[in-house]
């Protein structure tokens, strides 16, 4: 009888050190991407050195100090062990998710740790993809000379050049030429990265396409030019400089 008192004694008290180790890791687990998320690198430091995490948890941390824009955080937590390509629900990849916000520090730091440049997220959509719509220049830079694809082409058929010309992003329009961008790709449609700057009158974008060649006759499958599309929407300026290229 005494040795099942003890016996039933003993597993109570293992089921509690149980119970109790299981909730002190999850509050570990909350405080690192919480600390994370909160720029905090010595207490990231001390919950490192004195827990053990598991991978998800260290990504998750990663995504936190990504948002948070901390790269000493994101190189501490890579340090440790997280992912360099792991994915969240968007099938977003930390580089994706850094290259979005602009966090060249961040981008330059996953790249060193050997971040695949060319992952894509759903439809397609790349790093370079989502920096040229953003206008993240340094991101872009640092991008392109990692070796990412210029002319990747996302779900819908457009790629980093036309997503930039369409934005107005001449800086961008500039980088993505010099790195040998196909100016004269065209969509499903048939619509060009020219036309879609024309669109917009985006004159900046005008100009560095049609001096990298840009067929500025081109015409969509419903017979619209670049020249037609600045006219209909009374960009005047951006009229005149399609002209003057010879437009017709």
């Amino acid at each position: 009888m005494v040795r099942l008192q003890i016996y039933n004694l003993i597993l109570m008290l293992s089921v509690l050190l149980c119970f109790s180790t299981n909730i002190w890791a999850g509050i570990e687990n909350k405080a690192l991407v919480a600390e994370a998320g909160k720029g905090r690198i010595s207490q990231v430091h001390e919950l490192l050195n004195n827990n053990p995490f598991e991978n998800d948890i260290l990504n998750a941390a990663v995504m936190a100090g990504i948002k948070r824009g901390n790269e000493q955080v994101v190189q501490t937590l890579l340090d440790a062990g997280a992912d360099v390509d792991f994915r969240i629900k968007n099938k977003f990849t930390p580089l994706l998710q850094a290259s979005q916000d602009g966090r060249h520090l961040i981008v330059a730091a996953l790249l060193a740790a050997g971040a695949n440049v060319n992952a894509t997220a759903e439809n397609n959509m790349t790093a370079l993809m989502l920096a040229s719509e953003k206008d993240r220049r340094e991101v872009a830079t640092l991008l392109l000379e990692a070796g990412a694809d210029v002319n990747a082409i996302r779900g819908d058929g457009i790629t980093a050049l036309m997503l930039a010309s369409q934005e107005g992003h001449r800086h961008i329009v500039q980088a993505l030429i010099n790195s040998d961008a196909d100016v004269n790709i065209s969509l499903a449609n048939g619509a060009t990265a020219l036309m879609l700057a024309s669109q917009h009158g985006h004159q900046g974008a005008i100009y560095a396409l049609l001096a990298a060649g840009a067929n500025v006759n081109a015409k969509a499958a419903n017979k619209a030019t670049a020249l037609a599309l600045a006219t209909r929407y009374r960009h005047v300026e951006a009229v005149q400089l399609l002209k003057k290229a010879g437009a017709r």
